[in-house]
């Protein structure tokens, strides 16, 4: 028999801390407005995370840049081949098609990520499967992970996320420039990651898209552009509305001038 129930009464911490004390196995399953995810468990360890359904799919190696499409062919035809008992993710370690360090970092972080934003979540519908295991071509984690360090960084996200939606009300915001960036920007340094999002801000795309296209989370990216706020360099505004008799034209958000960008660049570089 499923074990049901809501979030809001029984907090994802409390479950994930008996998933793992009771080394279950199974899936869990939650469901929040139109958002879903599935969480995959072998003996109190979790081995898949999805928040949507393309994320149980091989392809997802591709996506991630493990594997390329013939590679992937080729381990899936081998999967295929196998008989019973073995996995894509056993299939493409004993093939040699990936280093196991490499695809356990990189189907790591992209499982953790999945889970912290549901740790977001005020309520939802759970329903845990025992026993119910992932399609044998799903992604799944070489090396299962233990749950302890999710819920730890989950509360910790909580209550970042708390600070951060003060101004970031949601990453359909855009952000953009500001004209005249203040004193704080003076000297800032930013590292490597706060580079690609700086890099990315044109005053059009919205958090989500600056998210989609620096491989980062929309944690991540949340979490420096309100450094950026906090520095005067940057500010965020609604997407903007389909104007009025324009057919589902979309208003175009300002542009952003290239000696702006150039103006505060020097600024964080200290010149």
């Amino acid at each position: 028999m499923a074990l049901v129930g809501n979030i809001r009464d029984f907090g994802l911490s409390d479950f994930l801390y008996l998933v793992d004390r009771g080394y279950k196995t199974g899936g869990l399953h939650l469901t929040h407005e139109q958002e879903t995810a599935l969480l995959f468990f072998d003996k109190g360890k979790l081995v898949l995370a999805s928040r949507k359904p393309e994320d149980e799919q091989p392809e997802l190696l591709v996506r991630l840049g493990l594997l390329n499409e013939a590679q992937l062919g080729t381990a899936r035809q081998a999967l295929a081949n196998g008989g019973k008992g073995t996995t894509l993710t056993q299939v493409i370690l004993d093939q040699q098609l990936i280093a196991q360090d490499q695809l356990q970092s990189t189907l790591l972080t992209h499982t953790e990520e999945s889970v912290y934003g549901l740790f977001g979540w005020p309520e939802g519908e759970f329903r845990f499967e025992q026993n119910q295991r992932p399609d044998p071509n799903a992604p799944t984690i070489p090396t299962p992970i233990s749950v302890e360090n999710l819920i730890m960084e989950g509360v910790r996200r909580i209550d970042e996320w708390g600070r951060i939606k003060d101004r970031i009300a949601s990453t359909d915001m855009i952000v953009k420039f500001i004209d005249q960036p203040g004193e704080k920007a003076k000297g800032v340094k930013l590292a490597p990651e706060e580079w690609r999002v700086f890099a990315r801000i044109n005053g059009k795309d919205s958090l989500a898209e600056i998210a989609q296209k620096t491989s980062l989370s929309d944690f991540d990216v949340c979490r420096i552009v309100y450094g950026f706020l906090t520095a005067g360099l940057v500010d965020v505004m609604k997407k903007p509305r389909p104007v009025a008799g324009s057919r589902g034209a979309v208003a175009e958000a300002p542009r952003v001038k290239k000696s702006l960008v150039n103006r505060i660049i020097n600024r964080i570089r200290g010149m």
